[in-house]
């Protein structure tokens, strides 16, 4: 049976799980960069949530607050998603992922 799991990153996860993408090359300084701007927007509350299947990274989204999101963006009192991205289509993981960050956020 499949056990699918949604795991809010903070700076001690990030540490050892690190962030997720297909692209990321772990030993990239893209990689490292990332990482390190993570790290310093959580303190801003800047939320990374990765969805697990079956003990396998299979997406996350990278949402914020509008008045802290990196992106220029007008819109007090709403999220701005950075980035949602998941490996397979059809599974459900995008609305796991959309549905969770609704759920944690103070708006």
């Amino acid at each position: 049976m499949c056990k699918v799991e949604m795991v809010e990153i903070n700076n001690e996860l990030l540490e050892g799980i690190g962030s997720y993408c297909l692209r990321s090359k772990k030993k990239s300084s893209g990689y490292s960069n990332k990482n390190k701007w993570l790290n310093n927007r959580f303190e801003e509350g800047l939320k990374y949530v990765q969805v697990i299947d079956n003990q396998k990274q299979v997406g996350f989204i990278e949402y914020t607050e509008a008045e802290y999101s990196s992106r220029v963006v007008h819109a007090d009192g709403h999220l701005v998603i950075h980035c949602l991205w998941v490996s397979e289509v059809g599974k459900g993981y995008g609305t796991r992922l959309t549905s969770f960050s609704r759920s944690l956020s103070p708006l």
